[in-house]
This record gives structure tokens, sequence and C-alpha cells, in this order.
């Protein structure tokens, strides 16, 4: 029992220890963010093809520099972040398990700077010249800072979690929790699905954009199913050889 005890408050320790280190780089990375804030807005600004944006209370401006300061440092800690997380759990696992939940990671990752690169370059520009189609001479945005950074952090994070489609979907059908000729069978399904949760997890509504996502994430979710294929066929050759 005291074996035990003393196992728990270890683990309970290294706990700790990977949550204050995981604090730690999210807030050094956020007072890099917070020195680079008035440069990361004007870039921010510039993406949307704003002239200027407005604050209407004292305090906004401070506020939109410390939010963007907090959205950089958890976007650049995310990686690091996560090999917490792997560093954490890894010394549980087997040698194959620690390589294959490390490769997993290293996927999430780059799918997650995959879908906030689309999310910059992509949804926040031609989204924007969209909505701002139906401005006239009586009708011209007058954007307040919060609320487009509101819409850029959300833009963002969204489409950096929907790219995480591909590896969710391969993952299930590695597990063996889904087959990948059921999903095939109900891709209908699955793409009307995946259009639902573009539009629940991008802030814009409309139906442009709604397009621009969709469409990608319908080709990762294509290229999930074929990589859990291939892998499947792989590993049922190998066994079949032995």
């Amino acid at each position: 029992m005291d074996e035990k005890k003393i196992g728990f408050l270890d683990h309970l320790e290294e706990l700790r220890r990977r949550i204050l280190i995981s604090i730690l780089l999210v807030l050094t990375f956020s007072i890099v963010g917070f020195i680079f804030a008035g440069r990361i807005i004007d870039a921010i600004i510039t993406i949307g093809k704003l002239d200027a944006t407005y604050f209407f209370a004292p305090i906004e401006a401070f506020t939109a520099q410390f939010k963007i300061a907090l959205f950089f440092g958890f976007t650049v800690a995310f990686p690091f972040l996560l090999y917490q997380v792997w560093a954490f759990i890894g010394p549980g696992l087997t040698g194959t398990e620690q390589k294959i939940s490390l490769t997993f990671i290293l996927s999430g990752v780059i799918l997650f700077m995959i879908g906030i690169a689309f999310g910059y370059f992509i949804i926040i520009p031609y989204g924007l010249m969209f909505l701002f189609s139906f401005t006239s001479d009586n009708v011209q945005p007058l954007m307040n800072i919060s609320k487009y950074l509101n819409f850029f952090v959300w833009c963002m994070l969204g489409t950096g979690i929907l790219f995480q489609l591909p590896l969710i979907v391969f993952s299930l059908i590695k597990l063996g929790i889904v087959d990948a000729k059921t999903i095939s069978r109900h891709r209908a399904e699955a793409i009307v699905g995946i259009m639902i949760l573009c539009a629940v997890i991008t802030p814009t509504g409309d139906f442009f954009t709604l397009l621009l996502i969709s469409i990608p994430l319908v080709l990762l979710f294509e290229i999930g199913i074929l990589a859990a294929r291939l892998t499947t066929r792989k590993k049922n050759i190998k066994a079949h050889d032995h």
C-alpha cells in the first residue's frame, strides 16, 4: 500500500510539473505576443483588407492586444503542450505505442498548423470579401476591433480544430471502432455532418464560407479513409504472409 501511495504521489508530482511547464510556456509566448501585439493586429487588419478598426471603450484597445497576445501564446505553445501530454503518458506505454502516439501527435500538430494557415490566407480574406460585397453607399462597415478579433480567433481556431478530421477518421478506423466500408457506404451522411460541423464552429454563418471550408475538409475526410484502408491492407498482407 505504501509503494502504491508513493507511486501515486510521484504521478501527481509529475502531473503538477507538466502543468506548470505548460502554463509557463503559454505565459512566455504570450509575453512575446504582447510585445509584438501591435504588429500582429496590423497584419490581421491587413489580411482582412480593412483600412482601420475602431474601439468604443477606453480599455478596449488594451484588451484587444491582451487577447491577441494570449492567442499567439497558445498557438505557438500548442506543439509543446501536446509534447507535455505525451511526456506524461509516454512512460506508461510500450515502445511501439510510444512511436505510434508520437506520430499521431506530430500529425495533429501539422494538421492544426495547416488549418490555421488555411483560415488566415483563405477563409478570412475571401470570407470577408464575400460578406463585404453586400455593402452599399448607405451601408458601410465600421469594424469594431473586439468583434473583428473574435471573428479572427474563432476562424483560426475553428479551422485548426476542423482540420483534425482526417486524423480522427483514421484513428477510428485503425482502432476498429468503425469500418472503412461502413463510412464509405454512408459518405453522403458524413458530408452533411461535416457541413453542419463547419457551420457550428466557423463564425461567419454564410453559405460561401461554408463551402470554402467544407470542400477541403471533405477531401481530407477521403484522405483519412484512404490512408486507413492502405495501412489496414498492408497489415492484412503481412499477417497473411506470416
